[in-house]
């Protein structure tokens, strides 16, 4: 065998091994990068949500007539409320909660991520929640 020869070999089993190497971490990268949003999207709903609810059991104890507004970030989703329920989906992810108050009615179609202003207002025997 002369030098060259070696030389050659092991360029070419150096190569294949770099190949290798980022076919194996590339490919689960790409595959996990829809799995990682849908993740961050359900995360950041649940703080929302959670944010929501503890200011909706704050205006519970409150009188008839009290105000709150409350920022909050959403992802990509659909919120809907009514009787002691509020409820998100998303691109992924369905997540709901109970409040210890009736709610009114309604839904919000949030396209894409935005701060949201909910304005909470505590009627006689209900808390009225309006999304802007």
């Amino acid at each position: 065998m002369s030098k060259g020869q070696v030389s050659v070999e092991f360029i070419v089993l150096f190569l294949a091994l770099l190949v290798a190497i980022v076919v194996s971490t590339m490919t689960p990268g790409i595959f996990g990068l829809n799995k990682s949003v849908e993740l961050s999207s359900a995360s950041l709903a649940h703080a929302a949500l959670s944010k929501v609810k503890s200011n909706i059991e704050l205006l519970s104890v409150s009188g008839s007539g009290s105000y709150k507004m409350v920022y909050v970030k959403s992802p990509p989703s659909n919120w809907e409320f009514g009787n002691r329920t509020i409820r998100i989906t998303g691109n992924g992810f369905n997540i709901s909660t109970n409040t210890s108050i009736d709610l009114n009615t309604g839904t919000y179609t949030v396209e894409s991520l935005k701060i949201l202003s909910v304005n909470l207002t505590r009627n006689d025997n209900n808390v009225k929640i309006t999304i802007s």
